[in-house]
């Protein structure tokens, strides 16, 4: 993600891998001992209603309350979920945050990075409570589920566009 008005001075990288583990792997994303040095690792529980603002939580996202039934995976209601669920898989993350302004890069980096932080905790919470609607769905199928989902996203913006720049 990029800015035109900041043109190189700000850039926002997501990186992700998934793997059916439990979160064991200590280099999922294979980055360079640079890198790998400089990383935080923070877990996220999708299931830890702390990750969230109170303005966030749904019941119908939450994936304690959740259970699947073309999977029928779910309720996550046990707090060792993450031992002992089955199917598992742990999606892993490395986002890289760059705000090249002096006097604002620190600040600046440490609220996107927690911003983030609650974006992927919701997220995917979110996609969890939603296994039925896209389980067992094609490629194809996912793929044309995306391209509405992003014209749907454009109208959206385009609209808010619209109603903040009309005068009365």
């Amino acid at each position: 993600m990029t800015s035109p008005l900041l043109g190189s001075s700000f850039k926002v990288v997501t990186e992700t891998m998934h793997l059916a583990d439990r979160a064991e792997t200590e280099n999922a994303l294979n980055l360079d001992a640079k890198v790998l040095a400089q990383r935080v690792v923070e877990a996220i529980d999708v299931t830890n209603d702390k990750e969230l603002s109170a303005a966030a939580y749904k019941d119908s996202e939450d994936p304690k309350l959740y259970k699947a039934t073309k999977t029928e995976r779910g309720p996550l209601n046990t707090e060792d979920w993450m031992q002992t669920c089955d199917p598992v898989m742990t999606c892993y993350k490395l986002l890289s945050v760059e705000f090249n302004w002096w006097g604002f890069q620190s600040a600046t980096e440490r609220y996107i990075h927690s911003t983030m932080r609650s974006v992927f905790a919701i997220f995917h919470r979110q996609l969890f409570c939603d296994t039925d609607g896209w389980f067992g769905m094609t490629i194809e199928e996912l793929r044309a589920m995306e391209d509405e989902t992003a014209k749907k996203l454009i109208d959206k913006r385009n609209q808010e566009l619209t109603s903040k720049t009309e005068y009365s």
